[in-house]
């Protein structure tokens, strides 16, 4: 529901449930920075957690999720 209420656009869904079983989708940009992000910024910044223990050097949790993202106004696709 949240995804379909408002994400980056582009962005990949990956439910946080299904983030260890779905690490392999993201290996390909172990070396690129990686943004986070969920509604509110709280289970991103778990998220973050198991990346950067599965070897992701560059992650980011978006502060306050998607809700600060429309706040300022930042693009969010529905």
């Amino acid at each position: 529901k949240e995804y379909a209420a408002g994400h980056i656009p582009k962005a990949k869904h990956i439910p946080l449930g299904q983030l260890a079983s779905r690490m392999q989708e993201l290996d390909k940009f172990k070396g690129k920075p990686i943004l986070v992000t969920c509604r509110s910024g709280h289970r991103s910044a778990r998220a973050c957690g198991q990346l950067k223990k599965a070897g992701f050097a560059t992650v980011y949790n978006q502060q306050g999720g998607i809700i600060a993202r429309e706040r300022a106004n930042l693009p969010v696709t529905k």
